[in-house]
């Protein structure tokens, strides 16, 4: 099915979701669209991709947004819990994974099978995370992450308008989280991944 992208429909969804569930109030929540994942040194890499929604919710909280031209941050763990632990001790809003719609893979995690089949079993103990976002690979990571906010508002929203908004769009073909849980279950080699990079400050995807 093809997923709409404006922020209106998102706010939308947000509005309409339970607001009191975990005691969370919607304000005080964090709705990351899209997720970076790497591994390096022993550790996981994980960047969180947040949409500003502060024009229309009220989060406006200055000194927050990042400046054009700085690295993402990434949040770090020797387990993708940790990682987790590691953003909500830093930030003051409960992460909310619910609204994801593109999840990008670094080559040291595509690279290295335990870290990659871990990040797999977490992510499918988080119901709130849907088996159709779409999965990239992206050797570039942090980079790609540091342009989430800057050279467009949501590079969730980008990249699934990329798929899904061209003449030649094949977006059922697209590799989705549910491709890589089944072929990991079921023993099968990895799923192809479209290829996202930087050019130009601009944002690339090499679909096969």
């Amino acid at each position: 099915m093809i997923r709409k992208k404006s922020k209106t429909v998102l706010l939308a969804v947000i509005l309409a979701c339970n607001l009191t569930a975990c005691g969370v109030a919607l304000e005080n929540r964090s709705f990351p669209l899209s997720m970076g994942v790497d591994f390096k040194d022993g550790a996981y890499q994980v960047y969180y991709g947040l949409p500003d929604l502060s024009g229309v919710t009220g989060q406006n909280k200055d000194g927050e947004n990042q400046k054009a031209g700085e690295k993402a941050d990434f949040y770090q763990g020797k387990t993708m819990e940790d990682a987790e632990k590691d953003f909500q001790n830093s930030q003051e809003d409960y992460l909310d994974t619910g609204h994801l719609k593109v999840l990008l893979l670094g080559k040291g995690l595509l690279d290295h099978e335990e870290a990659y089949k871990n990040l797999l079993h977490y992510l499918e103990e988080k119901p709130s995370v849907a088996g159709n976002i779409y999965v990239f690979s992206c050797s570039e990571l942090g980079d790609v992450m540091s342009m989430d906010g800057q050279q467009m508002d949501s590079l969730g929203d980008y990249l699934t308008g990329i798929v899904e908004n061209r003449p030649d769009s094949r977006a059922q073909d697209q590799t989705d989280l549910q491709d890589l849980y089944n072929a990991w279950h079921n023993g099968e080699e990895r799923p192809v991944l479209g290829e996202v990079s930087t050019l130009d400050d601009k944002i690339m995807l090499n679909q096969e």
